[in-house]
């Protein structure tokens, strides 16, 4: 017999996860978000129990309780009460007194409240039926494109895993699948040492920041291995074939360390290792049906990190064309075709149809394809993948169950996230090459740095990138740059030897402030002269070696975003342009140059400011009254000035 619960819980997040917990129990449960609307559903029709928050808005749970006890048709009715505002052994006791069955303060563990519930119930409830074994992969696009809150129980030779999620995003693993833990994990890489190691696990108690504390990495670098741990071991999980699963949704997540994953990235890399011969099915199954982009495809394409041949691909995704025209023989573009496919993120018809567009979602670059515009329409008769592909057994082991499934948003924290740039743009100030990546100088090894370099890389990719903007962005550009050129001089024998001499010195490099400062020097001359010649691709990327040198010198930041936004090739990136103007932006807060005040008046004036035009060429012409590019763009201002008031005029006198 099913039993009806009615959930009265104002928490969204919380709510979900006592409904899902509950549901595969075998119960219907029916969720309120406040206490009017629940005491209307109850008084309807009253369910076999209810679960009561008492902080309610529109109706305190004390006083919703109080109504339904004067009612005979509820007075007798099965209630547990969930409270994290009213604790304490007062309010247990007047809840005593107006029949509640159980009191639970939060936060409570799953077992608690199913506990609770089983003993309000008259009769017990039905143990949660285990997913049928199945990829890894369907697992986790599952636990993604649901916004599953909880843990999944995986159980493959022998072995039990539980993975932890919030919101669709892996967060932690144990034990792992490939190593069994994070302590043998570093062990591995030779980044801790047996006797660490030994204390990390029995004296520590596998507590991660244990590993700052005795100096092994810094706050950073931990980060940075937590994430790479968890990323390698989930993709060593794409290999397994088949995995038992059990889904047990948790109120309240208690973790050693939470991290932030890519997940369609992970995707895709999973794909790209272990691709198997159910790619190859698909194609051929799929490759006379035409293909455009698909309804979740603006909602993930940016968190993907594609190469040359993969960006190449997307624009064509029009529906105009066959599957098998766009990949041809399929093997090097096969892993991005999965991952689009699992994710939703493609649509197929028979006949030709038209590409999904972006909807209410306010996209303002698509970092794989930013000269691409996006504008087409939607055909009504456009299908989904989900509406074409058979149930059969062989479809879902390919590419991990492509049914259709509702898709939740999630939402990151901008502000941490911006928090944690600006912490590591300031823990990079002053610090070596060495100190960079955190590698002592007498334990350098080319690995290790290949791993640190590609660790940050991967960190502020492009899907961080999106998230930010104004300063923090340009601190991600600032802490990149900081590490491609220390990565540069590392990894090269001879540029590594000439800064291990340096770094021993007391004199730096060439008598002046340092070599890369020299360096910086002669590629900003160089780009300036390219910049005269109009010679704009050349002077980008003398004046970006510039920065990199010297991400810090205003006149390189301000010639650089001239050459950016004066070059053709830009003109309809919109993209391209906002990055000229917060380079500028920034120029003028850490150097007052006369040409970076006249640059971003042309910038200005260009966009028919005028007025705050000609307040930046005023402040070029203050540091140097002869500049001329300020003294040209004043003219210019003059002269339309007077081509409108002459237009004035013909209007009044016509």
């Amino acid at each position: 017999m099913t039993r009806r619960i009615l959930l009265a819980e104002d928490n969204q997040q919380l709510a979900r996860g006592i409904s899902d917990l509950l549901t595969r129990r075998g119960c219907l449960v029916e969720h309120h978000a406040d206490g009017i609307s629940a005491l209307k559903a109850i008084a309807a029709q009253p369910p076999d129990l209810l679960l009561l928050d008492l902080n309610l808005p529109g109706l305190h749970g004390f006083d919703l309780l109080s109504k339904l006890r004067r009612s005979p048709r509820t007075r007798q009715l099965p209630v547990v009460i969930l409270s994290g505002s009213y604790r304490g052994e007062k309010y247990q006791q007047l809840a005593r007194q107006l029949g509640v069955h159980d009191y639970l303060e939060k936060p409570f563990k799953a077992e608690a409240l199913l506990q609770a519930v089983s003993r309000a119930l008259p009769e017990p409830m039905a143990a949660p039926a285990a997913a049928p074994p199945r990829p890894f992969a369907q697992h986790l696009r599952t636990a993604f494109l649901k916004n599953f809150s909880g843990q999944l129980r995986l159980t493959a030779a022998e072995t039990t895993h539980l993975l932890t999620f919030a919101n669709g995003i892996p967060l932690d693993l144990q034990p792992g699948f490939r190593h069994h833990d994070f302590a043998a994990f570093l062990a591995s890489g030779k980044l801790l040492n047996a006797d660490e190691e030994r204390y990390f696990r029995e004296r520590a108690g596998g507590r991660h920041l244990f590993l700052v504390q005795i100096g092994c990495f810094d706050s950073d670098a931990l980060a940075q291995a937590e994430l790479e741990y968890l990323e390698q071991e989930l993709l060593t999980a794409f290999a397994l074939l088949r995995t038992g699963a059990e889904w047990l949704a948790v109120p309240q997540l208690k973790l050693k360390q939470p991290t932030r994953l890519n997940v369609p990235q992970l995707f895709h890399d999973g794909y790209r290792r272990h691709l198997g011969s159910a790619g190859d099915h698909l194609i051929e199954r799929y490759r006379s049906h035409y293909i455009a982009s698909g309804d979740n495809f603006y909602r993930y394409i940016n968190f993907l990190r594609l190469d040359d041949a993969e960006c190449t691909l997307l624009p064509r995704l029009d529906g105009r064309q066959r599957l098998g025209e766009l990949l041809g023989d399929g093997a090097s573009l096969a892993p991005l075709f999965l991952t689009l496919t699992s994710l939703n993120m493609l649509a197929f018809t028979a006949e030709p149809g038209r590409a999904a567009e972006p909807g209410d979602l306010p996209v303002r670059t698509l970092f794989n394809m930013v000269e691409e515009e996006f504008t087409v329409e939607v055909e009504d008769s456009l299908e989904s993948f989900a509406e074409l592909a058979d149930t059969d057994a062989e479809m879902v082991e390919a590419i991990a169950g492509l049914a259709g499934t509702e898709v939740g948003s999630s939402v990151s924290g901008n502000d941490d996230l911006a928090q944690e740039v600006r912490l590591m743009a300031k823990s990079l100030e002053g610090q070596n090459h060495y100190q960079v990546f955190g590698i002592k100088p007498a334990k350098f090894s080319i690995d290790l740095l290949k791993e640190r370099y590609f660790a940050v890389t991967r960190k502020f990719g492009p899907d961080i990138l999106m998230q930010l903007g104004g300063e923090e962005a340009l601190l991600v550009e600032k802490i990149l740059a900081t590490v491609a050129n220390a990565y540069d001089t590392l990894s090269d024998v001879v540029k590594k030897e000439r800064y291990d001499e340096r770094l021993g010195s007391d004199q730096v490099g060439l008598g002046r402030e340092g070599d890369d400062r020299f360096q910086a020097e002669v590629q900003a001359e160089s780009g300036k002269v390219f910049i005269e010649m109009e010679e704009w691709d050349s002077a980008e990327k003398a004046l970006q070696e510039a920065v990199n040198f010297d991400p810090d010198n205003g006149d390189y930041l301000a010639s650089l975003a001239w050459a950016i936004y004066r070059n053709p090739k830009y003109a309809a990136s919109q993209a391209m342009r906002t990055k000229a103007r917060q380079m500028l932006n920034k120029a003028v807060t850490l150097d007052r140059q006369p040409q970076a005040f006249a640059y971003k008046g042309w910038l200005l004036f260009e966009a028919g400011q005028e007025s705050l035009a000609e307040a930046e060429f005023s402040k070029a012409l203050k540091l140097d009254a002869r500049h001329p590019l300020a003294r040209k763009g004043l003219r210019a201002i003059q002269e339309r000035r007077e081509q409108q008031k002459k237009g004035l005029f013909r209007r009044m006198f016509s």
